[in-house]
C-alpha cells in the first residue's frame, strides 16, 4: 500500500472512476484538483440533503422553492423534497458512491404521515419557513433527528443491497475542523461548543454506519488534514479544509478502488480455473461400446468434444456438443484404448484431460492366460476439434 501511495503513476487507470456523490462540498471539491481530472469523473452530485430525509415521504413542493435563484441550489432542494436519490440509484451508472455526513448539520422539517425534508440554508432563505401552515422542525443532534436519520440510513442500505451495489459505497468520514491553518478559531459564526457538539453527533452517526459497512469502505483522515483553509474558494469554515485533505481523499479513493479491482480480478481468475477444471475422465467398456464420461466436482455448463485412441492411433473424433458423455461402438476390438476430452467453457476457455487407459483382450482370451502385448502408455499429441 505504501508503495502505491508514493508512486502516483500507479494510480492511473485505463478509464476514470465513475463517481456518484451524496453529500457536501467536502466530497465534491476533490474533483477540483488536477490529480482527480484523469482519474475521476462525476456521474452526479446530490447535495443539501440529510439521509434522514431519504426515509421520509415527500412533502408537497413549496411555492417558495421557485424563488431560489441558483439553478443548482433549486435543483438540489427539489431533489431532496421529491426523494429522487433513492429512486435514481437504479438508473445511475457508477463505480463508487461517495457519501459524507456534513449536511446532517441541517434541521428537518416534518409534517404528519411521515412527510419530511431537509431544512437546508437554501430552502430557509427562500422564505419557506415563513409560510403560515408550516408544521414543525426537528433539530439536528436531537434524539428525534437520530431516529429519523437511522430510518433513512436503513432505507439507503436496503436499496443498495437490493441493487447489489452496497460494496460500491465509500464513506467519507470527515469531521468539523476546530482551527484554521493559522491557528484561529471559527467564531463568531461557529463556537467551539457548536463544533464539539456537531462532531460528537457525527461520531455517533459514523458508528451506526459501521454496523453495516466494513472498515475498508471508509475514507479516514488524521486530525491535521481536517483544518480550515484560510484561502478556500467558499470562504473560511470548519468544513472547508486545507488542500492536503482533498489530495489525500483522491489517493484513498483511487488506491482503494484500484486495489479492490485487482483483488477481484485475481479472485475471479482463481475461481475460473477452479470452476472449470475437470475432476476426471472415465473410460469404461459396456458390451460392444466404449463409454467416455467427463466428471466434475460440481455441475458445469459448456461444450464437450472427444478424441478416442486405440494403441496410440486416433480412431474417432466426436465434435462439440452439450453432452459430457460419449458412447462409441467398437465391436470389442482388442487393444489399448484411451480418450481425450475437450471442455469448452462459457467464457471461451478450453480445458483438456485424458481418461484412464483401458485394455481390451482378444476374444476368448482372459487376463493371465495366453500371450498378450504389454500395456503401453499413450503419448500422442492431439489437435483439438475446431
Amino acid at each position: 500500500m505504501a508503495d502505491i501511495l508514493e508512486n502516483q503513476s500507479s494510480l492511473v487507470m485505463n478509464s476514470p472512476i465513475r463517481l456518484l456523490i451524496f453529500g457536501s462540498c467536502v466530497s465534491r471539491d476533490i474533483l477540483n484538483y488536477p490529480q482527480a481530472k484523469a482519474q475521476l469523473v462525476l456521474v452526479d452530485y446530490y447535495a443539501r440533503s440529510s439521509i434522514a430525509s431519504l426515509g421520509a415521504r415527500p412533502i408537497e413542493m413549496p411555492h417558495a422553492v421557485q424563488d431560489i435563484r441558483s439553478k443548482f441550489q433549486r435543483r438540489m432542494v427539489e431533489r431532496d423534497i421529491r426523494k429522487d436519490f433513492v429512486n435514481d440509484l437504479a438508473r445511475l451508472q457508477f463505480d463508487v458512491l461517495l457519501i459524507d455526513l456534513i449536511d446532517e448539520r441541517f434541521n428537518l422539517y416534518v409534517e404528519s404521515e411521515g412527510r419530511a425534508c431537509t431544512l437546508s440554508s437554501e430552502l430557509v432563505c427562500s422564505g419557506f419557513d415563513k409560510d403560515s401552515d408550516r408544521k414543525s422542525s426537528i433539530y439536528s443532534g436531537s434524539e428525534e433527528f437520530w431516529r429519523l436519520w437511522e430510518a433513512g440510513w436503513v432505507t439507503l442500505v436496503n436499496r443498495l443491497r437490493c441493487l447489489g451495489l452496497l460494496d460500491r459505497l465509500r464513506v467519507n468520514q470527515v469531521f468539523w475542523g476546530t482551527r484554521t491553518e493559522n491557528g484561529a478559531n471559527f467564531e463568531p459564526q461557529y463556537t467551539s461548543s457548536q463544533i464539539d457538539s456537531a462532531n460528537q453527533f457525527l461520531d455517533r452517526l459514523y458508528q451506526r454506519v459501521a454496523d453495516d459497512i466494513p472498515s475498508g469502505q471508509f475514507l479516514r483522515f488524521n486530525h491535521g488534514l481536517l483544518t480550515g483553509s484560510t484561502g478556500h474558494k467558499w470562504g473560511i469554515s470548519p468544513f472547508h479544509y486545507v488542500d492536503a485533505y482533498y489530495q489525500a481523499a483522491i489517493r484513498q479513493l483511487c488506491v482503494g478502488y484500484w486495489l479492490k479491482n485487482r483483488i477481484m480480478k485475481s479472485q475471479e481468475a482463481v475461481a475460473s480455473r477452479a470452476d472449470y477444471s475437470i475432476d476426471k475422465v472415465n473410460l469404461e467398456h459396456e458390451g460392444n461400446e466404449l463409454v467416455v464420461t467427463v466428471v466434475f466436482k460440481a455441475p458445469q455448463t459448456g461444450q464437450f468434444a472427444f478424441h478416442v485412441f486405440r494403441n496410440g492411433v486416433q480412431i474417432h473424433t466426436e465434435w462439440y456438443s452439450s453432452k459430457p458423455v460419449l458412447r462409441l461402438g467398437i465391436k470389442s476390438e482388442p487393444g489399448l484404448y484411451r480418450a481425450l476430452a475437450f471442455f469448452l467453457t462459457p467464457n471461451g476457455e478450453r480445458v483438456t484431460q485424458y481418461s484412464n487407459p483401458l485394455f481390451l483382450h482378444p476374444a476368448g482370451e482372459t487376463p493371465g492366460h495366453g500371450p498378450k502385448k504389454p500395456l503401453q502408455a499413450v503419448h500422442e499429441v492431439a489437435s483439438a476439434p475446431s
